[in-house]
């Protein structure tokens, strides 16, 4: 594999139902800096798509699903060292084998985000300012949207190399979205990263405009 690229699959076959699978002999390779749109109808396999690559699902052998020339599925190290990142549509976040943490407790957002250890300083406050967040939010007060906000936050904390989203700005205003999609351009040509996102809202018209012309997004079709 080539040292631009970010992610491959060769060749790969999944389904969870064996008699219709939903992907056979799927095959991509896109390159670093690269900002992709999935697009496609429902249960076409967007979702499971991003999990495959979040090395959530355990695909073929070693060389089916590559990210960053490490196995999606068998090198944690992507994961636990922050080089691969995936933001759900769950209002939870991972950590280590404590598994699921919910977003939902009496926990105030200054309490959230500056529990991420090891993060810039610069890098938190940045995104705080960029997600409008305020800091003495009770997060079992919140609306969902102000909630999302702060997930997206403590997501993004640590530089990423390889980031996918699924549905991540389903609660977000406009002007909410069109700022975190200029943030993730901004990170694309800064740290040559690769961008990989799916959302109901980006397949209207104007959406389509506005990333393809204004944001430069490649989509890929399911």
């Amino acid at each position: 594999m080539a040292e631009s690229s970010s992610v491959q699959v060769n060749g790969m076959q999944f389904g969870y139902d064996i008699q219709t699978p939903l992907f056979f002999d799927f095959t991509i390779n896109i390159s670093s800096g690269s900002r992709c749109l999935l697009v496609g109808s429902n249960g076409s396999g967007k979702t499971t798509l991003l999990k495959i690559l979040a090395g959530k699902h355990m695909v073929g052998g070693r060389d089916v699903v590559r990210v960053l020339n490490l196995s999606a599925f068998h090198d944690t190290n992507l994961v636990c060292g922050g080089d691969l990142a995936y933001l759900g549509d769950s209002w939870s976040r991972t950590v280590g084998s404590a598994g699921e943490i919910p977003l939902q407790g009496d926990f105030s957002a200054e309490h959230m985000i500056f529990g991420v250890e090891g993060v810039d300083p610069i890098r938190r406050e940045k995104l705080i300012e960029l997600l409008d967040i305020d800091l003495n939010w009770r997060m079992h007060k919140v609306s969902d949207g102000q909630r999302r906000r702060v997930q997206i936050c403590m997501g993004l904390l640590h530089p990423f190399k390889v980031l996918l989203l699924d549905e991540v700005t389903v609660d977000l205003d406009v002007v909410a979205r069109m700022d975190l999609l200029e943030f993730f351009k901004e990170e694309c040509e800064e740290v040559c990263t690769f961008i990989f996102f799916y959302a109901h809202w980006l397949q209207s018209p104007w959406c389509y405009f506005f990333l393809l012309s204004v944001l430069w997004v490649d989509y890929i079709t399911l």
